[in-house]
């Protein structure tokens, strides 16, 4: 939702849409998390760019004299070698938090690709989230397993895997494993991939289960943002 800065919003008009659509879902707090590229960025160009967009917002939404959720900005950190050992990865957390979102590859993983993730906590003291979970299903069964049933690390969800039907039954069937921790919108524009959480809360809330699996969603997405503002 922060203006110019990847594939998401196009301009501040746009990131102000955006916030206002998720305020009308009963959004009350956000994390902003544009991506980022060790391969193509370094985490200062990022950083200051980021910022040039944060506050271009923040001014923005000062002359509108509208009334937002309270948000904070992070990463959408995509895998990279070395990544555990990196000194500056913690400047890519959520907010104040110690919280940090990984994006894992989307070719063929290896071992390492696990090791790496599963070492970032061990030897940063860092808070993993694995960014959309859902993408990665198709990946080595053993990996995958792997990952879903390491405590440690906060398995993400897009709203989207919950909306669509020809996913709808998997990804319930996750939730109620307690493979899926929290859920996002991935909002790029007010297109194709438009704010949606209050949809994907909605078919949760429609399992007969639905209130408890709804109430261990906010809970942790609560803990997480509550840290980060």
């Amino acid at each position: 939702m922060l203006p110019g800065v990847d594939d998401g919003s196009k301009n501040v008009q746009m990131s102000l849409q955006m916030l206002d659509i998720s305020r009308r879902q009963g959004v009350k707090a956000l994390i902003l998390t544009p991506h980022f590229y060790a391969d193509m960025d370094s985490p200062e160009s990022f950083l200051a760019r980021r910022t040039e967009a944060l506050n271009t917002l923040d001014n923005a939404i000062a002359r509108t004299g509208y009334s937002f959720p309270p948000f904070t900005v992070g990463a959408e950190v995509h895998y990279y070698r070395g990544m555990s050992r990196s000194k500056t990865l913690d400047t890519l957390c959520f907010g104040r938090s110690n919280y940090i979102l990984i994006e894992m590859p989307f070719r063929a993983w290896h071992p390492q690709f696990v090791d790496e993730v599963e070492e970032i906590a061990d030897i940063s003291g860092l808070n993993v989230i694995i960014a959309h979970i859902e993408r990665y299903l198709d990946q080595d069964k053993r990996l995958v397993k792997r990952l879903l049933e390491n405590d440690s690390l906060i398995k993400q969800s897009n709203a989207e895997f919950f909306i669509e039907r020809s996913t709808r039954k998997k990804a319930m069937k996750l939730l109620k494993k307690g493979m899926i921790d929290v859920l996002a919108s991935d909002s790029h524009n007010l297109t194709t991939r438009v704010p949606n959480l209050r949809q994907a809360y909605d078919i949760i809330g429609e399992d007969r289960d639905g209130e408890a699996l709804i109430s261990g969603l906010e809970h942790n997405g609560r803990i997480i943002t509550d840290s980060a503002l």
